[in-house]
């Protein structure tokens, strides 16, 4: 009979499955989203208002590059994920998170106009984001193997589109019994969304699978027997070669852990952790040290300590998908903010309702191109020239975007496909690069088995990743030139003929910035891309 699960005691109600880890954690970022959302959808609402004043179609901008510098800092912050529990670190984030979510809506009913007090609430919204993010990542990755890990993340990372769905959904139902006069109510509905994750959470997620089914030390296996890089379990750690030998089918469920030179690898941990281990003091330190399976695993994180964010960033490959996702994430989350309010307010004569459901094609690409260039990325196994191409290829519709006609029906249908275009391309390789590469990065050849990197490797990347998206919300906010002028009414809310004031941005701009960024964004991941091929000219 196996032995208990080391972290089973802490849930409850554990269910230690892969389709069990993959839908709450799925659920989770889903909710995320969901909030995240709930700021673009009240953007236009804000400008339309000029809620905060003068030049309410900048300010609004300030609050989504407060949100990005706080996620990367936050995003720092989440290696506390490596060391600590990332069910309770998942919980108490999810719980602060809809908590100040609920504090923005609030701006609404005691009617702030404080640009400032907005940019803090929605800013530290984001902090207790970015640590929700990396502990999902490692759990995940704990759980899926290397082989098909592409294919699992990119189905796994439709939760943000089907979250950025659901927000949407449940915010204009929200925004309908509030007579579409409170905009705090798509808060209020979202953070209640949100706040069903942490129970579910708390009471359910096991972060680590049971002995016998650790898929990401099988996975690692698989890779490093691909490479050739060294014999069966040796790991290096700060220049000592460790011998690692995990007796899995020991029916009394031990473990023997040995160095190269005979000194018990754990000795000093070992005495301290578990003093009754083996009281023989006359064991030989040439013979291995035996403990319970349970035991070891509970206190795997004191075997190698977690990697410093200095030697995430610094291990191969980090930079050029770091300086990458900077580029496609500004350009995603562009297109996620933005949206609705340059659709509805940037001569195409669109409401918030139409604009909000051309945001949701632009989802609907996404979640298309998460499942299909994932698998294709895991059957060619070459996924950084898969997501290279698809970079590229994003470049081309959005580019068009710019150059439409504004108004218009049939235009409209074009640039409804081209944002189907660009989610299909553009999301798969922003939402890999830091799940399935980054995983992969957080087991690499430098980082020989230390199971404690992959969340830190997560926060390098996204931390890199938001101050690019940060950047570029405010070259949005500039480059759109929103101005208000005043126009002829065409009916609708007031009579024919009526002189009503209507706010017009500069489209053009905005999109030849983001088909930019996306270049840069291919070209940063191009020597990856280029040693892959050369890999599969060698038959490697």
């Amino acid at each position: 009979m196996p032995p208990p699960h080391p972290l089973a005691h802490l849930s409850p109600w554990p269910l230690p499955t892969h389709a069990a880890v993959f839908g709450l954690t799925f659920f989770v970022w889903a909710s995320v989203h969901a909030g995240r959302k709930s700021y673009s959808i009240i953007k236009p609402i804000l400008v339309s208002n000029s809620w905060f004043g003068t030049d309410t179609a900048v300010k609004v901008s300030w609050a989504d590059t407060s949100f990005f510098l706080f996620y990367a800092v936050g995003c720092g912050f989440g290696k506390i994920n490596d060391s600590k529990d990332p069910r309770l670190v998942i919980t108490i984030s999810l719980l602060m998170a809809a908590a100040l979510l609920v504090c923005f809506g609030l701006g609404d009913f005691f009617d702030i106009h404080s640009v400032v007090a907005f940019c803090l609430l929605w800013g530290m919204q984001a902090f207790a984001q970015a640590l929700i993010w990396p502990g999902c990542i490692a759990v995940l990755g704990e759980w899926f193997p290397y082989k098909r890990r592409s294919a699992v993340m990119g189905l796994w990372c439709c939760a943000n589109n089907i979250g950025n769905l659901l927000g949407t959904s449940v915010g204009e139902v929200a925004m309908v019994a509030a007579a579409e006069k409170r905009w705090g109510a798509v808060m209020m509905a979202n953070a209640l969304l949100m706040l069903m994750a942490p129970v579910l959470v708390f009471l359910h997620l096991t972060p680590l699978p049971p002995p016998g089914m650790n898929s990401k030390r099988q996975g690692l296996a698989e890779k490093e027997r691909e490479e050739d890089e060294v014999g069966d379990g040796q790991i290096k750690e700060e220049g000592t070669d460790w011998l690692y030998h995990q007796l899995e089918d020991n029916e009394d469920g031990v473990v023997a852990v040995t160095s190269l030179g005979g000194t018990p690898m754990v000795q000093h941990d070992a005495h301290s952790l578990f003093p009754h281990a083996n009281d023989d003091s006359s064991r030989d330190n040439s013979s291995p040290l035996v403990l319970p399976l349970e035991k070891l695993s509970h206190h795997r994180t004191h075997l190698l300590p977690p990697i410093t964010l200095t030697r995430a960033f610094l291990t191969p490959g980090v930079l050029e998908v770091s300086l990458s996702y900077a580029c496609l994430k500004g350009c995603a989350y562009a297109f996620t903010f933005w949206l609705p309010t340059l659709f509805s307010s940037g001569g195409w004569g669109l409401s918030t309702k139409q604009s909000n459901f051309f945001a949701m094609l632009f989802d609907f690409g996404c979640i298309a191109g998460s499942i299909s260039i994932g698998a294709l990325a895991t059957w060619t196994r070459r996924p950084i020239f898969v997501y290279t191409l698809s970079i590229l290829a994003s470049a081309l519709p959005t580019y068009l975007m710019g150059i439409l006609p504004e108004g218009g029906g049939g235009e409209l249908g074009v640039t409804g496909l081209f944002l189907v275009l660009v989610g299909f391309l553009l999301s798969a390789p922003q939402y890999l690069l830091v799940t399935s590469v980054a995983q992969d990065l957080g087991q690499s050849h430098g980082l020989k088995g230390n199971a404690r990197a992959i969340a830190t490797m997560t926060g390098v990347i996204d931390g890199i990743g938001s101050l690019g998206a940060a950047i570029v919300q405010v070259l949005v906010g500039n480059l759109a030139s929103c101005s208000r002028e005043e126009g002829e009414g065409q009916g609708g809310g007031g009579g024919e003929g009526e002189v009503e004031t209507m706010t017009t941005c500069d489209l053009p701009n905005v999109f030849n910035m983001l088909a930019c960024g996306s270049l840069v964004g291919a070209l940063a991941l191009s020597r990856l891309a280029w040693r892959e091929i050369r890999d599969a000219g060698r038959g490697r």
